[in-house]
């Protein structure tokens, strides 16, 4: 995993460096599939285009379900085993979950009001191009920074990394990341999002993961998957016990306004 954050730095660096001296260049990109004469980005209306932008969607999702999904089981259940390894699960499940999730739907793409070039007026729109470090762009929400899509595409590298060390950890993550640069490339190709975006979406989740890997697997001290597990449990046990009382606390309230309203 060290490689695919030096790397994911090294490319952050340059195209920050690079995109902030020359902004135009996203411009650019973006303009190469643009149609000027008809006013329309032609890819965008292609079915097969539409699909693949599904798939992109669909196949992480598909990927991180059955992580939430012990998760959850662990919190209903507190004393069942977990049908898959829990610092697996809790991996999948906390990367989609800030990653993906908080980090760029919840913050960056509702506060960094960047437009999206299908509303720029270089590409028909009304609003100003910003470049990709300026916040003070017009839209008012899901925005151009960062790419969603992307982030969610390059999210792949979590379970890629779940592999053992060797050569195949190395090709699921080649390939990781080259579905994360295809999910975010097909937006460009759309109008719906910046070169700049995609990149630094995929800079972003890649950083997250590796954290959480840190945290979970390559430190030193590292928990064990039955003291995550085990501590799962206990987590959930407490949130049991919390709910009942809650529950007790309720059901004492509406009795005790019940017996009030029937004198």
């Amino acid at each position: 995993m060290k490689w695919v954050l030096f790397f994911a730095l090294v490319i952050g660096a340059a195209v920050a460096i690079l995109f902030t001296v020359f902004p135009e260049w996203d411009l650019a990109i973006t303009g190469l599939f643009w149609d000027a004469s008809h006013r329309y980005f032609p890819l965008a209306g292609t079915g097969w285009a539409r699909t693949a932008r599904s798939l992109a969607n669909y196949i992480p999702w598909a990927i991180a379900l059955p992580a939430f999904a012990a998760l959850a089981l662990k919190v209903i259940f507190p004393r069942r085993r977990m049908f898959m390894p829990a610092r697996a699960a809790v991996l999948l499940a906390l990367t989609m979950a800030l990653g993906p999730g908080l980090v760029v739907n919840g913050i960056l793409k509702q506060e960094w009001g960047r437009p999206r070039p299908v509303h720029v007026d270089d590409f028909g729109g009304k609003a100003e191009f910003r470049p990709w470090y300026a916040t003070d762009g017009t839209c008012p929400g899901n925005c151009s920074f960062v790419s969603g899509e992307g982030a969610l595409g390059f999210w792949l590298v979590a379970p890629a990394s779940l592999l053992p060390p060797g050569p195949l950890r190395a090709v699921a993550l080649v390939g990781a990341v080259a579905f994360g640069a295809a999910a975010g490339g097909l937006r460009i190709t759309f109008g719906g999002h910046f070169f700049t975006d995609v990149v630094f979406s995929g800079v972003l989740v890649v950083l997250i993961v590796v954290l959480v890997r840190l945290w979970l697997y390559d430190r030193r001290g590292a928990p064990s998957d039955a003291v995550v597990e085990l501590a799962i449990g206990r987590v959930a046990l407490k949130l049991q016990k919390g709910a009942r009382a809650l529950w007790r606390r309720a059901c004492a309230a509406l009795r005790r306004r019940l017996t009030r309203a029937g004198r």
